[in-house]
């Protein structure tokens, strides 16, 4: 049965700024983060009659925008591929985007990313961004605690080949935190 348009705004007014502002951390860009909550309610909408209310309304739309998070990563690391292949036909626009710490993290767990798997990115998304344990991350994707672990190793051993040596100890420091939870 469709949701009823009161249900859908209900849904929207109570989860929307919480998507929102992960899909932002996620991404690190206020406009892509709008359009990807824009698609997951889109996919709600569309795909309602699939929902079925195993997990609460929130949980099911974080799995929608997680994954359209990582489409959107992997797309634009493809993207800065090309754009590195001719850096000519780029021009600057001048702008500079507020900067602090978390940020400086949050680009480098996002560059590390492209080295990993999606449900090792997934993960990653689970354990940095949305703060969950190993175990609440875990069940999410559907792995045991000693694969999970396995699947974090690998992606720092891939992380580590593919970032500078200041970098990559940056994110030891970060997957040590990761890890220990």
């Amino acid at each position: 049965m469709p949701a009823s348009e009161t249900e859908l705004r209900i849904l929207y007014q109570r989860y929307a700024p919480a998507l929102l502002a992960r899909c932002r951390r996620i991404l690190g860009d206020a406009e892509e983060a709008q359009d990807v909550v824009q698609e997951t309610f889109a996919r709600v909408i569309r795909r309602w009659d699939e929902f079925r209310q195993e997990s609460s309304p929130y949980t099911w739309m974080v799995r929608i925008s997680t994954n359209l998070c990582l489409n959107r990563l992997r797309d634009n690391k493809s993207r800065e591929a090309k754009r590195s292949m001719h850096p000519e036909a780029i021009v600057g626009d001048g702008f500079t985007a507020p900067h602090d710490d978390r940020s400086d993290e949050a680009a480098l767990v996002r560059r590390a990313l492209a080295e990993a798997d999606e449900q090792t990115r997934a993960l990653i998304v689970y354990l940095y961004f949305d703060d969950m344990t190993r175990q609440e991350a875990a069940a999410l994707v559907g792995l045991s605690q000693p694969t999970l672990r396995k699947r974090l190793d690998e992606f720092f051993v891939r992380a580590r080949r593919a970032l500078s040596a200041p970098e990559a100890a940056a994110l030891a420091t970060l997957l040590g935190v990761l890890v220990s939870r």
